[in-house]
């Protein structure tokens, strides 16, 4: 590359004294040097702002750090931080993640070879906070999802049906001008960077890429504080229907998330010896047209516990 372009490295956090140290230092030991970090602390009761405080003094150049007055939740947060952001380009991350080597130079270098691609994203590793040890990682071996790329348009209609299951935020680098206006949506307060994805996506149509890095390029803390698809299945909700009111065009695709969902939430309820309320939701599913073994597996196991011997194997959405 010639000229670097500036690079805005979007950090948000919220009480996590024990691990921002460590996701800061990770972005500052980045070898690309048109850098910077924009954090935003959503008033933290514990040590953290004062962490921050203390790297914005050493690092002044590199460092935009402010302190929301009232906590704003996630989306508001993130918001914040965007206002703030001033780079080409925007990488994603909160205060418990921790880039690897290279990764903001190599997604540059992506975004930079072909002006068409709108989006960049890499493998990514999830580790126990506890141990440091690999529990999986996103894109190959066991339990994980293979990356999609190519046109916009296609990689969107993935995004809808897969949710982020090959996809994850803090693996993510976008073209600023790609992001909508008003940033996340507000009606969303937790779970609001799926509908950020779909968004851009879904902007960028079949004359904008996707394209993706093998490279392992951050590690992803898994902890009791993260976010999982029941505890905001609300958010999935809005989601999906401020999906199928803006964009017609992927009703398919949103009705094939709704199957599964169904599908999943009914399996969790099954499984935990609430027979009578997940098999009405497993139901929902075949209801739909979404036919397979595995549902009737299931709606079998809810009449018939002792089949539920079978609980501890994992079965996948699809």
């Amino acid at each position: 590359m010639k000229e670097q372009p500036l690079v805005s490295v979007s950090l948000v956090t919220y009480n996590q004294q024990e691990f921002i140290r460590e996701s800061i230092e990770s972005v500052l030991n980045q070898d690309y040097d048109n850098l910077e970090i924009v954090i935003g602390d959503d008033g933290s009761q514990d040590n953290t702002w004062a962490i921050v405080q203390e790297y914005q003094r050493n690092y002044p150049d590199k460092i935009k750090a402010f302190r929301n007055e009232q906590n704003l939740g996630i989306t508001g947060n993130c918001n914040e931080v965007l206002k703030r952001c001033a780079g080409k380009h925007i990488a994603f991350a909160a205060g418990d993640d921790v880039m690897l080597p290279g990764k903001i130079s190599k997604q540059v270098e992506v975004m930079e070879r072909d002006q068409s691609v709108v989006l960049c994203y890499h493998d990514v590793e999830a580790f126990n906070s506890e141990d440091g040890k690999t529990l999986r990682f996103r894109n190959h071996g066991p339990l994980s999802s293979p990356p999609i790329t190519g046109d916009a348009e296609k990689v969107a209609r993935e995004v809808i049906e897969q949710s982020t299951s090959f996809l994850a935020a803090v693996s993510i680098m976008a073209r600023r001008d790609s992001l909508p206006a008003t940033g996340f949506d507000p009606r969303i307060p937790t779970a609001s960077d799926w509908l950020m994805w779909i968004e851009i996506l879904a902007a960028g149509g079949p004359t904008k890429k996707v394209e993706y890095i093998p490279d392992v390029l951050v590690r992803y803390r898994r902890h009791g504080s993260n976010i999982t698809l029941l505890e905001h299945c609300g958010d999935r909700l809005v989601t999906l229907a401020i999906v199928e009111s803006k964009y017609p065009r992927f009703v398919f695709s949103v009705h094939k998330w709704y199957r599964e969902f169904h599908y999943y939430c009914g399996l969790r309820m099954i499984c935990n010896n609430e027979l009578s309320a997940g098999r009405n939701v497993m139901l929902l599913s075949l209801r739909s047209g979404w036919v397979s073994w595995k549902i009737f597996y299931w709606l079998a196991a809810s009449y018939l516990p002792s089949l539920l011997v079978l609980r501890r194997r994992k079965f996948p959405l699809t």
